[in-house]
């Protein structure tokens, strides 16, 4: 792990001092500047700094694009920094491109300054079948692939491998049951019975349920409209459909257990500090994670539990996307240079390795340096081959008051573990607060 890492670091830092060499060379007249906000930062910020020298270097400097970065802060940051501008109609502001995640989608998707990504794609010839259906659909509007997923990610069981021998474990659990039976046995205490090591850390939250009432019934929404794929969601099904019954019961049976820690943020230092055995988190996260334990002990990767045996619909991506902007500068054709370069085979190779994100372009997996990649770190191969397997229409949810429907899943789902609610009472209670959330939001729309 530490070899790739430097390896990578020495790559950037080689396509860095060639950019620095060789920028200058194209009169600055004939040069097309383009503007890319994003959210990347430490092992992604590098890699998007290599990424961005890389193609200065080469496909801009023969082309005559020279692309801009500029880090706008977090996720939350870039989207309300351009909403600001979209709202201003200081259009000139605009990047050409901007990265975005999923919780900002309801806010873009129908502005008239974005450039539909498959536009773009079609008018240079552009097959859309490069990229992995799951990915292209993460990003699909009204049947349109309106952005191009770059920072793809699905979320993954990371345990502690070194506690599992020690308790005489050998396989990482596959359903929620099974789940709670392996954190049992990772349960330590001390002398007085203070819990010293939890077998597992969660509160459920948009990000998990997601998949845990979505792989239900091979496939399942937790939204009308197809989890706001095809339209604005007016209602939740999740209570009608009966998954969210169905999960939450798995739920406190797996509480009862007392090994499980309700713990709501920093999950990825509890675990690397040894105080948690078993976490779910996001593929983005394996390099971090990995450095993070360092030699504490040894990490296991697995493919993240299902709710029960019979939900088979597997799990969905996430992560981000980049979007195009119209600026009135005419950069579209430019701009799309660089989308193309960044989603390429073998630019997408070095952007999974750095930042643990997987390759969207379909050739990246057949490539020979991939494939040796995934023989010296066969964990990085957990969450491409559990995508492969799951229902590539299995997608993220799409929703008003993202952040307002995020707390109200954990805050409930705390109220029913402390308060000892019912299954049945939590899933009715849940179903009310968020229609109320899309009751509200349609009004103000006038619909």
């Amino acid at each position: 792990m530490r070899r790739l890492l430097i390896i990578a670091l020495l790559v950037f830092s080689t396509v860095q001092g060639i950019f620095a060499l060789g920028a200058t060379e194209e009169p600055l007249d004939q040069v097309k500047t383009i503007t890319w906000w994003h959210s990347n930062s430490g092992l992604a910020g590098k890699a998007s700094d290599a990424l961005v020298a890389s193609f200065n270097a080469t496909v801009g400097k023969e082309k005559g694009i020279q692309v801009q970065t500029v880090y706008q802060g977090k996720s939350n940051d870039v989207l309300t920094k351009t909403k600001a501008i979209l709202q201003s109609n200081t259009t000139s502001d605009l990047p050409d491109l901007v990265q975005l995640d999923g919780s900002a989608v309801l806010d873009i998707r129908d502005q008239k300054k974005l450039i539909a990504m498959e536009d773009l794609a079609k008018a240079d010839g552009y097959d859309l079948a490069n990229v992995i259906e799951a990915a292209r659909l993460s990003v699909t509007y009204k049947n349109k692939m309106i952005a191009m997923p770059f920072n793809s990610s699905t979320i993954l069981l990371y345990y502690n491998k070194t506690a599992f021998e020690e308790a005489g474990i050998t396989d990482a659990p596959k359903t929620l049951k099974e789940l709670g039976t392996t954190a049992k046995a990772l349960l330590k205490t001390d002398e007085k019975g203070k819990v010293t090591r939890f077998g597992f850390a969660n509160v459920p939250t948009t990000y998990e349920l997601i998949v845990w009432l979505g792989q239900q019934n091979g496939l399942s929404y937790i939204t009308d409209e197809e989890n706001g794929h095809t339209g604005p969601p007016t209602k939740v099904l999740f209570d009608e459909n009966g998954t969210m019954v169905n999960f939450l019961s798995r739920w406190k049976e797996l509480y009862a257990t007392g090994a499980v820690e309700n713990l709501t943020s920093d999950l990825n230092g509890a675990f690397a500090s040894g105080r948690v055995a078993m976490i779910v988190a996001s593929t983005s996260n394996l390099t971090t994670i990995f450095s993070m334990v360092g030699d504490r002990f040894e990490v296991g990767v697995a493919n993240f539990p299902m709710v029960d045996e019979k939900a088979t619909g597997g799990v969905n991506v996430g992560g981000g996307a980049i979007y195009a902007l119209d600026n009135g500068a005419g950069n579209q054709a430019a701009a799309w240079e660089f989308v193309k370069f960044a989603t390429s085979a073998e630019e997408q190779l070095k952007w999974h390795v750095a930042t643990g994100y997987f390759p969207v372009h379909q050739d990246t997996y057949s490539l020979q340096a991939f494939e040796q990649h995934l023989v010296e770190n066969p964990h990085y191969g957990v969450a491409i081959r559990q995508l492969m397997a799951s229902n590539p229409k299995l997608q993220g949810i799409w929703v008003p008051s993202a952040y307002q429907i995020y707390y109200a899943f954990q805050s409930g789902i705390l109220k029913m573990l402390q308060e000892n609610r019912s299954a049945e009472e939590t899933s009715k209670a849940l179903e009310r607060e968020i229609n109320s959330y899309f009751s509200e939001f349609l009004r103000m729309q006038g619909q």
